[in-house]
């Protein structure tokens, strides 16, 4: 008996868009195109309005390598009033004014304020605006589109339907990711969930679109001519779907999110897509002093890990987040916001909320001496009241003025360590109602 082999699927007519978070994506798309035999002009239309031209890649699939092509012009000069009434210069036209006359005539100039019309007794100045509710045209004059279009010179083998992929980027497509997490009443648990945004401004609609997401920061040298302008107005359409629906996988040196289902991402719309949603994420409430007036802040530390809880363990994607807490009353009330960078699973998330109320710091430099040539001596106190009913635990953060010259702690009356070359901190119980005060001295050589 022989083994079975799974045939590769046959490629169908499809829609892929890869958006990266740096406002464009690649569009690909495959189409089945009536092709004839030998040399001949072909029309792709409904590509995006802000297509970089340059980037097209056509690939005959069905039949394969069949078609190639040999010159190519992507066409934009979409019907407007003002174009067709440059195509209709030297010809007749129509206006009908707000009272319903019409004006019959040969058009012979136009600007924003008025039409000029040769009529039978002479020549007739019309005011724009709301002055004419209509202007009548015979027909749609040639070179003129209502979609942006390629149009290609084509050499194919064989006459008949062929199935091509045509792949692109297109300007004026983004997506982040925000994020919500909802703390329980002793701080101890969060709830976080993040919902994915995508913002489509590219001039074009996807629909049943195979969805995926590129997260890191791709490099890309841009022309004059690909950055973009503000082309179009915003109409914020959002959509909320149901459920988390992306499976993440590494790539080359980043990460795609790719959505399970197909997606329609319409023009000018704003849609929204569940990311991520975790309960009960066990946090530790930390307080840090960095000397930056009487400032302590408060931050949340989890780490990203499936031992911390499942669901987690997956790298997460750069964007904002809102914190709320729930009172006494189980309302959510927000109590900080911060953002969180590209963040690779196993390591730590830290979510500085806002500085605490009851906790302060003070900092003095309490002595500067010069004892030799090339030697400066400084000493430090560092003072933290508690007003809280509770003992906290504060990190301080203490930045040495390096400026090139050596260091070196010569005494201190709490442990500290070195965080890098000019940083130093300290990790000091101050007791509940109470205070605690950190002297320490630093000498500088160079």
């Amino acid at each position: 008996m022989s083994a079975q082999t799974t045939q590769p699927a046959e490629p169908t007519e499809s829609v892929g868009l890869t958006v990266y978070n740096q406002d464009f994506a690649i569009v690909r798309e495959r189409r089945t195109m009536p092709l004839a035999a030998g040399r001949s002009e072909v029309r792709f239309k409904d590509v995006a309005a802000t297509i970089v031209a340059d980037t097209v890649h056509f690939l005959s699939l069905r039949p394969a390598g069949d078609a190639t092509v040999i010159e190519q012009n992507y066409e934009f000069d979409l019907v407007s009033a003002n174009k067709l009434l440059d195509k209709y210069i030297d010809k007749d036209i129509g206006l009908i004014t707000r009272d319903g006359s019409l004006i019959e005539g040969k058009l012979m100039s136009f600007d924003d304020g008025q039409l000029v019309l040769a009529v039978k007794d002479g020549i007739q100045m019309v005011p724009r605006g709301k002055n004419v509710r209509d202007i009548r045209f015979s027909a749609l004059p040639g070179g003129l589109l209502t979609r942006p279009t390629l149009v290609w010179l084509v050499n194919a083998k064989q006459a008949g339907d062929h199935l091509v992929e045509v792949s692109y980027r297109a300007n004026g497509v983004n997506w982040r990711v925000d994020y919500r997490a909802v703390a329980d009443a002793d701080g101890k648990t969060l709830d976080l969930s993040g919902w994915v945004t995508i913002d489509n401004r590219s001039g074009r609609t996807y629909e049943d679109a195979r969805l995926k997401l590129m997260a890191g920061e791709v490099h890309v040298v841009k022309k004059q001519e690909d950055r973009l302008r503000d082309r179009y107005a915003l109409g914020r359409e959002v959509a909320l779907q149901a459920a988390p629906a992306f499976e993440e996988k590494a790539f080359a040196e980043y990460h795609l999110y790719e959505l399970s289902r197909p997606a329609t991402i319409k023009d000018q719309q704003v849609k929204q897509i569940e990311l991520i949603n975790i309960e009960q994420i066990p946090v530790t409430r930390k307080y840090q002093y960095r000397g930056e007036a009487d400032n302590v802040h408060v931050i949340l530390e989890f780490k990203n890990a499936k031992e911390t809880r499942e669901g987690l363990g997956i790298p997460l994607p750069k964007g904002p987040i809102r914190v709320y807490q729930m009172d006494a009353d189980k309302q959510n009330e927000f109590i900080g916001m911060d953002a969180i960078e590209h963040t690779p699973k196993n390591e730590d998330i830290k979510i500085r909320i806002g500085t605490a109320f009851d906790l302060k710091g003070e900092r003095v430099q309490t002595s500067e001496k010069r004892p030799a040539e090339r030697v400066e001596d400084k000493d430090w106190r560092i003072r933290l009241p508690n007003h809280k009913d509770q003992p906290v635990k504060v990190e301080v953060l203490e930045r040495l003025e390096v400026g090139g010259r050596n260091w070196e702690i010569r005494e201190a009356s709490h442990e500290w360590k070195k965080k890098d070359f000019q940083t130093i901190t300290f990790e000091v119980n101050v007791p509940a109602n109470g205070e605690v005060a950190i002297t320490y001295s630093v000498e500088y050589t160079w």
